[in-house]
């Protein structure tokens, strides 16, 4: 039976209820002194922590910011095009972290009781309010202290660049990401509320907000290769992600400061109806929500403790049910050998979300490649996207490991099937660089660094299956050995699982060709083959030894 809303009560009852909330809280409030303590105090270590980190890390890496834009040695054509293009780019990412933050709640909301409140309290007659709204605040409060602390950060690079004063840009960049973190927070709120009874009304907005962000993406895309402008002035006043970046955008000159202004009342306005919205909705949010969330919070955090991110991944994807659609069949292949590409193809066809992803991230491994007179580590930045893009298409080998009853009954040594999973992704690489190519080409932004993409292909194909095909961490790897600065075991396992592409970019980069700047030539292109042969040896060799024996 439907688990529903409990009805409004009656004032008498309610003040009832109220009292014996009061005095349940009371209650556990006092017998639970000393797990509150011990949690306070994890709490202050963990800030500690972090403090001390950022003082470590991040400090010095902002004065050493601070001295170089004081210097002059920041200023440049790149800097200058990154702030020509901040009317269209600080809109894509307030509202690329709004979404974000709203997507999450999917499958952990902001509202998260603890075990013992969840199996206990809950289900008591105690007013949900007093149970739930002060979980609901914590998140908003949490979410909105890391959004100013990182929109800080931000500004304060900004005026390193050239944007104002470091106090004005700091503040207003506090301020647009704390804006972020508090709305994302309160539109996580309404996303849980219907996690597990809205999904078929839900994906007709869900794909427009995403298409509304893929659409400030291409705008703030056109704005750093240098484009047409034209949509800059209308961006910053499209919608509330452009409101809260207005003030931001006033400190560096890019808008009046009357438009700075206008944007705070209105993000304020914007903050006090979403904000409201967000504390109702967090009040309301069915228990049996609340239970399967925080199932699936368990074993997300169990797999990340155990960097198992597939299985964190996996967990993810459970909660998320599709609605019902036609399945795309291509036509069966008329030949064996077919028989695995024409797998991977269907499989891709029907996740269209993955060609989505691998064309966005073939577009910005084309970008810093059209981009002459860049420094090298813009160029760089190709290498790390193109592998993306080749992962994306690759997900049908991770799938096949992660279950190998699928490739049991295939007649093919794991060698030669890992082998056949790369022909869709080189394919599939070949035409989506083609078409960036060509789109750059029809823009006006061509160069012939481009020419480098497809002889990347073997390489990124290659780490994408050794990543496909890398199986379970091993447990002496998680062991490690303790040093100064902690145990090696958690960094090991990492390097582990992304040996793959950090050996492949790797060696990619550290060769001085187009992908570092210099000019295209005969040895620019025939060291990414030599690479790209040995990381299709070495997908071969881990294939054979990951599905040994299936």
């Amino acid at each position: 039976m439907a688990e529903r809303t409990p009805a409004r009560l009656r004032p008498a009852d309610e003040t009832e209820a109220a009292h014996h909330t009061r005095a349940v809280l009371a209650r556990l409030r006092a017998a639970r002194t000393e797990a509150r303590d011990k949690r306070r105090r994890s709490i202050a270590y963990t800030a500690y922590c972090t403090a001390l980190l950022a003082g470590i890390w991040v400090v010095p890496l902002l004065a050493a910011a601070a001295r170089a834009g004081a210097d002059g040695r920041l200023r440049g054509a790149a800097a200058e095009r990154l702030l020509e293009a901040l009317p269209a780019l600080l809109p894509a990412l307030l509202a690329t972290a709004v979404l974000l933050l709203a997507a999450r709640a999917r499958w952990q909301g902001p509202v998260r009781p603890e075990p013992a409140a969840l199996s206990w309290l809950v289900p008591q007659p105690v007013l949900r309010r007093a149970l739930l709204l002060p979980r609901f605040l914590t998140a908003s409060a949490t979410a909105t202290g890391l959004g100013a602390a990182a929109g800080a950060a931000a500004g304060f690079l900004l005026h390193a660049l050239g944007a104002g004063s470091w106090w004005a840009a700091t503040a207003t960049g506090a301020a647009a990401g704390a804006t972020a973190g508090c709305a994302g927070t309160a539109l996580a709120a309404l996303v849980q509320l219907h996690s597990d009874t809205g999904q078929r009304r839900e994906a007709p907005l869900r794909r427009t907000a995403w298409a509304v962000v893929t659409v400030l993406w291409l705008l703030a895309a056109v704005s750093l290769a240098g484009g047409a402008r034209a949509a800059e002035p209308v961006v910053p006043w499209s919608g509330p992600w452009g409101w809260a970046a207005l003030p931001a955008l006033a400190v560096a000159g890019a808008v009046p400061a009357a438009a700075g202004w206008a944007g705070a009342v209105l993000t304020a306005l914007t903050l006090v109806v979403v904000g409201r919205a967000g504390a109702d909705a967090a009040v309301r949010v069915p228990a049996r929500v609340l239970r399967t969330q925080a199932g699936t919070a368990l074993r997300v955090q169990a797999s990340l403790y155990a960097l198992d991110l597939r299985q964190a991944r996996a967990a993810v994807r459970a909660t998320r049910s599709r609605a019902p659609r036609r399945a795309v069949r291509l036509p069966y292949p008329r030949r064996g050998w077919l028989l695995v590409p024409w797998r991977d193809a269907t499989a891709l066809l029907r996740a269209p979300a993955r060609l989505v992803a691998a064309a966005a991230w073939t577009a910005a491994a084309v970008g810093p490649l059209c981009l002459d007179g860049a420094p090298a580590g813009v160029s760089l930045l190709a290498l790390p996207a193109a592998y993306l893009a080749g992962a994306q298409l690759a997900e049908p080998a991770r799938l096949e490991t992660d279950d190998l009853r699928r490739s049991a009954p295939l007649p093919w040594p794991a060698r030669v099937l890992a082998l056949w999973h790369g022909a869709v992704p080189a394919a599939g690489l070949l035409v989506l660089f083609a078409a960036g190519a060509a789109t750059a080409a029809g823009l006006g932004l061509w160069s012939e660094r481009l020419l480098l993409l497809p002889a990347l292909v073997p390489a990124l194909v290659g780490a994408a299956l050794v990543s496909a095909y890398r199986g379970a961490v091993p447990v002496h790897l998680m062991i490690g050995s303790m040093t100064p600065l902690g145990d090696t075991g958690p960094l090991a396992a990492v390097l582990w699982q992304v040996r793959g592409p950090l050996v492949a970019l790797g060696c990619l980069a550290v060769v001085d060709g187009p992908a570092r700047g210099a000019d295209l030539g005969a040895d620019g292109l025939l060291w990414p083959l030599l690479v790209g042969a040995g990381m299709v040896w070495w997908a071969g060799a881990t294939a054979r030894g990951t599905l040994r024996g299936r």
